[in-house]
Formats: structure tokens, C-alpha cells, sequence
């Protein structure tokens, strides 16, 4: 898994031209351990996702806590 910083194209280019879910913050780019690429989502209820073409990706939320610590 990485984690690299959020870049002003980087929301449209992973999620399109919808609307996060409702108080959710982009927080970075991820690439998941199967190669996936999506926008690093901090979901309301306190959880990470990938978001991906308006979708949601559940991720590991440990491991995504770790890589953000280790950034």
C-alpha cells in the first residue's frame, strides 16, 4: 500500500465529477496491495476508504493508519 499526497487534478482524475459523500475529505492518492488506484477518502464515521470512479473500496484501516504515520 501507498499513500502520496493529494494533488488538485488528483479528485477528478479518481472520482470524477460527483460529489464526495457527505462529510467525507479526500486526504491523499492511495495504491492498495492488488494495484488499485483511487482517492484516500476519512469517511464521517472516522473510517479510510479508496474511493475509485464514485465508488467506495474498504480498505485496511490499520495498515492505512500506520502508512499515514509513517508519511
Amino acid at each position: 500500500m501507498r499513500i502520496s499526497k493529494l494533488r488538485s487534478m488528483s479528485k477528478s482524475l479518481f472520482w470524477g465529477d460527483r460529489p464526495l459523500p457527505e462529510r467525507a475529505e479526500a486526504k491523499g492518492v492511495i495504491e492498495t496491495d492488488n494495484g488499485k488506484t483511487g482517492i484516500l477518502l476519512l469517511l464521517s464515521d472516522g473510517l479510510y476508504a479508496a474511493g475509485s470512479a464514485g465508488k467506495l473500496i474498504k480498505l485496511n484501516q490499520e495498515k492505512v493508519r500506520r502508512k499515514l504515520r509513517e508519511a
